[in-house]
Formats: C-alpha cells, sequence, structure tokens
C-alpha cells in the first residue's frame, strides 16, 4: 500500500469515527429532549405501552396508539463482536456477515438488532441482539398490527430497533429532522449576529459610498488640485522672498554707517555685501586704529582683518581688508 493510499484510509476512518461521534451526540440530546427526533410507541407481551426515543425505554404515559412492539427480554439472546477497520458504508454487510456465524437459527427465521461503536484502537465494536422471527409474528398477530412494523429489542432500560424497512423509513425521516434543526439553529444564529454584525456591515457601506463619492470627484477636483499646487508653489516663493527681504541689508544705511564711520583720511576700493557679512577693501593711515575705531561703532560687530595690512609707499598709506557683520539694531534711520 503506498503513503498516499495509507494517508487516505486514515483520513476515511478518522471522518468515520467523527461521523459515528456527531450521531451519537445527537442520540444523547434527543433521549433529553434538546435535539427533534421521532418516537415510537411499542406494546408489550403483557400490554404495557412503551416510548422508544433514541435508545431510551420509558413507559408511555400519553393515548398515543403502539406503532410496534417489544419482545421480551427472555426471548433475546445478545453478544459483543469485534470487526476489523472497515469504511462506515461497508459495516452493515459485514456486521450481518458476522450474525449469521454466530446465529443458532437459520438467518431467514431470527430478527436482529445492533449498534456500532468504534473500538479503542482500530476497528468496531458490535453489540448485537437477536430473537426468533416466530415471536415477533405472534405479538404483532396478538396486538392486532400490521406485518413489518417496528420491532424492538430490549436490554437493561434500553431497547434496539431491528433493522428493517420500517427502520430505515425512520432513519431517513430522522435525517430530514436532522436538516430541518440544522437550518432552524443557522437561521436563529444569523438573527442573533445581526444586531452585532450591523454596525460592521453599515460601516463598510459606508466606507464604500465614500470611495464611490471620492472616484466620482476625483476628475472633477482635477483642475482644483492642479490649482491648490501651484498656489502652494507661489506661497513658499512668497515666504522664500519674505525671508530674504528679511535678511537682506538695507544698503543705503550700511553705506550710510560708513561713510560716518570711516575717517577723513581713509577710503574704500571695495564694498561687498552678503546677507548680513560685509566684506570691505582700501587705504588708510593707520588700519590697526581704524579697525579699532570700527569695532566701536552700534552698526557693526565682530569686525576683523581677513588679510595682513601692507603699507603703500607711494601713497603714505596702509591696504586692508576687514569682514564685518551688520547689526541692523545699531544702524541709524
Amino acid at each position: 500500500m503506498t503513503v498516499w493510499r495509507q494517508l487516505a484510509v486514515r483520513l476515511q476512518a478518522t471522518l468515520d469515527r467523527l461521523l459515528w461521534g456527531l450521531c451519537d451526540l445527537r442520540r444523547v440530546f434527543s433521549e433529553r429532549g434538546l435535539w427533534p427526533a421521532s418516537s415510537c410507541v411499542a406494546t408489550g407481551v403483557d400490554g404495557q405501552r412503551w416510548r422508544v426515543t433514541g435508545e431510551l425505554l420509558r413507559k408511555e404515559v400519553g393515548k398515543r396508539e403502539a406503532a410496534g412492539v417489544l419482545v421480551p427480554e427472555a426471548e433475546c439472546l445478545w453478544g459483543t463482536v469485534q470487526i476489523p477497520s472497515m469504511p462506515a458504508k461497508a459495516l452493515d454487510g459485514a456486521v450481518q456477515e458476522a450474525l449469521w456465524r454466530v446465529s443458532p437459527l437459520p438467518p431467514d427465521q431470527i430478527l436482529a438488532a445492533w449498534r456500532v461503536e468504534p473500538s479503542t484502537g482500530d476497528g468496531w465494536v458490535v453489540h448485537w441482539g437477536m430473537c426468533r422471527r416466530s415471536v415477533s409474528e405472534q405479538l404483532l398477530a396478538q396486538h392486532g398490527l400490521r406485518e413489518g412494523a417496528a420491532v424492538f429489542l430490549p436490554r437493561q432500560g434500553r431497547a434496539f430497533a431491528v433493522r428493517s424497512q420500517t427502520w430505515r423509513s425512520a432513519v431517513k425521516r430522522q435525517r430530514w429532522m436532522d436538516a430541518a434543526a440544522v437550518v432552524l439553529l443557522a437561521l436563529v444564529a444569523i438573527a442573533l449576529s445581526l444586531p452585532a454584525l450591523m454596525p460592521l456591515v453599515l460601516k463598510r457601506q459606508a466606507v464604500v459610498l465614500a470611495v464611490q463619492h471620492v472616484d466620482m470627484l476625483a476628475p472633477q477636483a482635477a483642475p482644483l488640485r492642479q490649482n491648490m499646487d501651484e498656489l502652494r508653489r507661489q506661497a513658499g516663493i512668497a515666504e522664500d522672498l519674505r525671508k530674504n527681504i528679511a535678511m537682506d541689508l538695507p544698503l543705503a544705511s550700511v553705506v550710510e554707517a560708513l561713510s560716518e564711520a570711516l575717517p577723513v583720511d581713509t577710503w574704500l576700493d571695495r564694498i561687498e555685501i552678503s546677507g548680513t557679512e560685509i566684506r570691505i577693501s582700501g587705504l588708510t593711515s593707520n588700519a590697526t586704529d581704524l579697525i579699532a575705531h570700527l569695532g566701536r561703532q552700534p552698526g557693526f560687530a565682530d569686525v576683523r582683518a581677513t588679510a595682513a595690512n601692507v603699507r603703500d609707499g607711494t601713497l603714505n598709506k596702509e591696504r586692508f581688508a576687514f569682514e564685518m557683520r551688520w547689526r541692523s539694531e545699531g544702524a541709524k534711520p
């Protein structure tokens, strides 16, 4: 057997056991009245009526007519047989074959009922019971029931239905009831969850409508978006200009301040202004006194020489190159 075949067999066995567990849980709920299930009223040999729900056997207190018979427990033979691992759909044939081997009577002279459950290991355990067919026929005739009515074999307060055509019809009817119950539970769950899910649904719908609205307005807003981008660009340029204007020196004030600060024996060759930085060069009689004099002026700060002072013998002057920073709060109007 290949690996895939082994995996398929194990998966099938797991699904069969899970299905058996669900069916057994349904049986337990049905016996406790927690799940809809059809029941059958059966009469015993003494005329006492019993209600069979699932496998639970209880006395019938109502006036419902009997639709089956309950074979006396003394007339039944019970036993257990082990079935090897196989698919659940093949169990009926395997159980019938096993019962034929253990039956003390020919197969056509017995009625059999059984219950299958998974074993602790691999395989299945079958709890079976059988009675003579003639006993059930006598009971049916005694109580005036038709041939083919439901027959139950009791054991320790429980009743097992004989696997007949009536039993198959009851199983099919129970499946329809199970399907209807599942649908009803699903509808109830949906109805109970709607109040909790409605806000999420409304939020999702609002988001969808918002996205649709945005998609519809996007083509119309394209020209406006371009205008807004252009306005932002122009605003940026204006802000840059404002900053530059604020940083630019008042040229007239600078020239006026220099004219007042420079001695009469000093003249300038060059003036450079960059931001708040001022660079001047020229000739004076004493560059050291000039730099000290400029440092005392309120409009100038950080006065320093950028090159060595060189005396011009022809003019008897010192050539200087200074750099300073304009201090606008000290400037004269």
